[in-house]
Formats: structure tokens, C-alpha cells, sequence
């Protein structure tokens, strides 16, 4: 029999997933370890759940996510967290007084199953439309999907978004600081909590701190939090459409948050990411070739 703690954990998910999370569990349950099933073994495998996060705020869009690795715990990823635009805040999946947003109290939108993970459609009032998916594309990758519609009379310009990846949840993730999340800059892999202490010392493509307020410090569009459980990581990216890397210790949290270019009125674009599972040493993860992006 389970011990208690089990059922406990498992009522929570289930219920947290308002009784969807079996009927839209995705799972790949690779030979992770020799030998009959164990308890462990049971749930290896990346699993995409419909989550919550605070369910008081029925609009957030929040999907649970696995490692690949034996595990009971789960990354929550806030997709996406704000929409910042020429238009305003669009959307933001909180209620925050110091950042008014364009159209509060917005409605639930539902999760909907795809073959290997979920998707999502929702239209603002003005107009704007935007959606995501999330896929398991392999034993360790996942692709993330976001597209945005300019449905709106006004051009929409200087679109950054903010995607969350929160780690409280995932205790080997858990830590409340910044140093176990990296960064890549000319110098190679440094701590984040160093690099935001960094001066501009030259050209680079993408920032480090709060979307376009961080400094041009990496060389590479991509976030590793590294586990204190084992030598592996999480790391997350939107490719060369990534804007900005930055992590909340109070959370905690870690964020490769995107832009997207200008639309014009009824105009449409969309950009893909990857959260990506990497057991060994940071030095030897190669990014590019684990989501398959191109290099610098």
C-alpha cells in the first residue's frame, strides 16, 4: 500500500487539474533503471498536465511539466506569465497593483489535449489573440509554442513577454537563490546572481535581468538551474527569440522570456522554445544540440 504521503500527493494533483490531469497525462516511461518496476521507475518519464498555480486567478494558463527521471515532482510553467505591448499590459496571469493590466478578470480558458501534450486559444477584447502549445518531442526535450495575432485597429509594437518557469514545486529545483541558475556569457558559464553584478563590457545579443531593463550580458539565448539532488539540469530557451534571462530567488523561479517582432493590424507571428533535461556536468551540455537550435 502507498504510504500516506502518496495518496495525499496524488489527491492534490488530481484535484489541482480540476479531475482532467489522468485523462490529459502524456508519459514516456523509458527503461530508466535495470530491473522489474519500482515505485520510482513507476512515474520516469516526461508528463504535461493542465495545473494551477493560484486558482483564485481562474485566467492563468499553467501547465505541470515532469523530468524524465524518476520523480513525483513537477515544474509549473506560467505560459505565458505577462504580455507587455504598445497597447499596454495585455494580459498578465496574476493581479499585481504595480502592474495595472489592460483587461482584468478575464475567463478561464481550458487546456486542450494534443497527442503528445496540451494547447490553448484565447481572444482579448481588443481583439488580439494569442495561444500556446506544449509537446514531448523526445526523452528529454520539450517544444513550446506561442503565437500572436494582431486582431486589433492599432499597430502592436515593443511585444515582450514573460514565461515562468517556477521551481518550488520540483524540490531538487527548489533552492531560494540565484546561484544555482546560469548563464552563458564571454567568459563561458557563470551564476546568475554574479552575472546580474556584471557591467556592459560589449556587444551581446541577449539580456540578463527584466526583459529589456537587463543588461546585454549573454552570448547564448538560454537558463540552466542545476539540481542539488544530482549532477543534472533544466534549462529553457526561446532560441534567437529570446530577450531576456532572469530568475526570482523569492519564488523560486527561472524565466528565458521572449519578444516577438511588430504586427500590424491583422497581422500573425509565432515563435518556438524548448525546456530541456540534461543529466551530466553544465560544461559538457551542449544546448544547441539537445534542442536542436542553431548556434551563434
Amino acid at each position: 500500500m502507498p504510504a500516506p504521503e502518496t495518496i495525499l500527493r496524488r489527491t492534490f494533483l488530481a484535484s489541482g487539474a480540476a479531475g482532467l490531469a489522468p485523462a490529459f497525462a502524456q508519459s514516456s516511461r523509458p527503461p530508466w533503471r535495470t530491473g522489474g518496476p519500482t515505485y520510482d521507475t513507476e512515474v520516469s518519464g516526461i508528463r504535461i498536465l493542465p495545473g494551477q498555480w493560484r486558482p483564485h486567478y481562474r485566467w492563468e494558463q499553467i501547465a505541470w511539466i515532469s523530468p524524465p527521471w524518476p520523480s513525483h515532482d513537477y515544474l509549473w510553467l506560467d505560459f505565458p506569465e505577462a504580455i507587455f505591448s504598445s497597447q499596454g499590459l495585455l494580459y498578465l496571469s496574476a493581479v499585481n497593483p504595480k502592474f495595472p493590466v489592460a483587461f482584468p478578470a478575464l475567463p478561464q480558458v481550458k487546456w486542450r489535449p494534443l497527442a503528445e501534450g496540451l494547447a490553448f486559444d484565447r481572444a482579448l477584447p481588443n481583439g488580439v489573440r494569442f495561444g500556446g502549445a506544449i509537446r514531448r518531442k523526445s526523452e528529454t526535450l520539450v517544444e513550446l509554442e506561442l503565437s500572436l495575432e494582431n486582431g486589433s485597429r492599432a499597430p502592436l509594437r515593443d511585444i515582450a513577454l514573460q514565461t515562468c518557469l517556477y521551481l518550488r514545486a520540483i524540490r531538487e529545483f527548489a533552492d531560494f537563490t540565484a546561484a544555482n541558475k546560469f548563464v552563458h556569457t564571454a567568459s563561458g558559464w557563470i551564476p546568475l546572481s554574479e552575472a546580474l553584478l556584471l557591467k556592459e563590457t560589449g556587444p551581446a545579443a541577449y539580456r540578463v535581468g527584466w526583459r529589456k531593463e537587463g543588461k546585454p550580458l549573454a552570448d547564448l539565448p538560454v537558463m540552466a538551474t542545476m539540481s542539488n539532488q544530482a549532477e543534472r539540469l533544466v534549462a529553457m530557451t526561446w532560441h534567437h527569440d529570446t530577450l531576456s534571462l532572469i530568475g526570482n530567488p523569492r519564488h523560486p523561479c527561472m524565466h528565458a522570456d521572449p519578444q516577438f517582432k511588430d504586427l500590424a493590424p491583422g497581422e500573425r507571428a509565432g515563435i518556438r522554445g524548448h525546456i530541456v533535461f540534461f543529466e551530466g556536468k553544465l560544461r559538457d551540455f551542449d544546448w544547441a544540440k539537445a534542442t536542436g537550435g542553431d548556434r551563434p
